[in-house]
This record gives C-alpha cells, structure tokens and sequence, in this order.
C-alpha cells in the first residue's frame, strides 16, 4: 500500500515520531514535512493510506497541519485509509487536543488516531521558549518521552 504521511515539527520530535512509525508501515512510504515548500505539490490523491500528524504547542497543532487538512479535506476523507497523531505533552489533555487539532471528519475517518506523547529538546529551543518550558512544565534538561508502544499500535491498527 503506497502511504502519504504528512508532519509538521517545531523542534523535531514530530519528525522522529513519523519516522518510528513510517519503519513499521508495509509497502511504499513517502514522508513529507508541511513546513517545507516542497510539501505543496503532494498529491494526496496518488496514494491509498494518508497519515497525518503535528504537535501540539500552548494547546494547538500547527497552522501548516490545519492548511493542510482544510485544503486537502475531500481527498482525505477518499483515502482508503486514514491515520491521525500528535506529539503532546499534556498526557491528561493529550485526547481533548486531538479532538481539536483536527477537523471532526477527519477524526470521525481515522482508522486509527494516536498519540505519540513528547520530548523536551531544551537545546533547539529559544531562550523564551526555554524559558516557559522549564517554569510551566518544570523541566530543568531535555527529555525525552516519545511512547514506542503508542506507535507501534498505530501502525498495526493500520495493518
């Protein structure tokens, strides 16, 4: 089965998601990143599984994964096969942010919806950024907490 799967990352723990995941997938994978230009002449019609997945920053996924699924809606909802995921910090929140990062279609769609949990990459961060992270979410280092199991159950609900 040929596989679209589309992210976008801030500080490239989306990114290392899609790639776990596109190393469990069957068939022909193409990985794209919304945030590059080259994204923009993707194809969603020319492939059968379409995953899309982003992060979730102060309670929203990225512009370029909203765009992205607003424009492409109809196509999407053709797809045979539909898989969602977000990179989320918040694990008591991560389901309710799901829900609004993506259109109700979509996630009504999705054979299979997942969520992927977070890193804290301290070192590519701003300053400010840096500095929200370590006062709202207490965190002093990098971490990482990306849930292997998560994806890997994606992946085989997609068969």
């Amino acid at each position: 089965m040929k596989t679209l799967l589309a992210y976008a990352s801030k500080h490239g723990t989306t990114r290392k998601a899609a790639e776990k995941l596109a190393g469990q997938l069957d068939g022909e994978v193409k990985i794209i990143n919304l945030q590059e230009k080259a994204s923009r002449k993707v194809r969603v019609e020319d492939y059968e599984r379409v995953i899309v997945g982003g992060s979730i920053h102060i309670g929203k996924i990225q512009k370029s994964i909203k765009k992205f699924c607003q424009a492409n809606l109809d196509k999407l909802l053709q797809a045979e096969q539909l898989g969602l995921f977000i990179c989320c910090a918040e694990e008591e929140k991560a389901l309710e942010q799901l829900e609004n990062a993506f259109p109700a279609e979509l996630l009504e769609k999705a054979a299979a919806k997942g969520l992927f949990g977070h890193e804290f990459n301290l070192e590519k961060m701003s300053f400010i950024s840096r500095a929200m992270i370590k006062k709202v979410a207490g965190v002093d280092r990098s971490e990482s907490k990306i849930k292997d199991e998560n994806i890997k159950k994606f992946a085989e609900e997609l068969g």
